[in-house]
């Protein structure tokens, strides 16, 4: 059986129909978040990351090349993720922004005990990692981590989504289901 709406793409239209494919799939949105030689935290809206193994314990990210969170990942060769909880799509927004600060500010972040790295306060979860390894692949860096550290969120959260160009949020029942 052939779907209908089955085409051979050209390859302008086809990258328009990448993007429209993957924007119907829901991605969890996280912050990827670095110290600066400054000491302060940076970060940017990502949702290109998952876990690659349980043994030893490890991620990976994508991150566009041409980023300055990827050179300071390089350059410190640490870094967190941060899930974002519900409610925190002005900060997701700020880092996303291109030509907005990226700093995070020193309020929204909470300590992991025995991490350089902290969490921010408004995420679900966060992975502190040390960069085993970056393959530069197309526009992108693939970021392979190694996790040193997890922190979750006590109080009740429920992740950030990011689907068809917008953020969506679980309804309740569904968030009584994943408890």
């Amino acid at each position: 059986m052939t779907p209908t709406n089955l085409m051979t793409s050209s390859t302008e239209s086809l990258a328009v129909d990448f993007q429209k494919a993957f924007g119907r799939v829901a991605a969890t949105v996280a912050i990827i978040a670095v110290e600066g030689a400054d000491g302060d935290m940076y970060g940017m809206t990502a949702t290109a990351v998952c876990s690659l193994s349980n043994d030893p314990p490890s991620l990976v990210a994508l991150v566009n090349q041409q980023n300055q969170t990827f050179r300071a990942i390089q350059e410190r060769g640490r870094f967190a993720i941060n899930f974002l909880s519900q409610g925190s799509e002005d900060l997701a927004n700020q880092l996303a922004k291109p030509g907005a600060s990226k700093r995070i500010e020193p309020s929204l972040l909470e300590p992991i005990e025995g991490s350089s790295i902290p969490a921010l306060s408004c995420a679900v979860a966060t992975l502190v990692c040390e960069l085993e390894e970056c393959i530069p692949q197309y526009t992108h860096g693939i970021l392979v981590g190694r996790i040193t550290h997890a922190w979750t969120n006590e109080s009740p959260t429920a992740p950030l989504l990011y689907a068809k160009r917008s953020y969506h949020r679980l309804d309740q029942t569904a968030l009584d289901d994943l408890h």
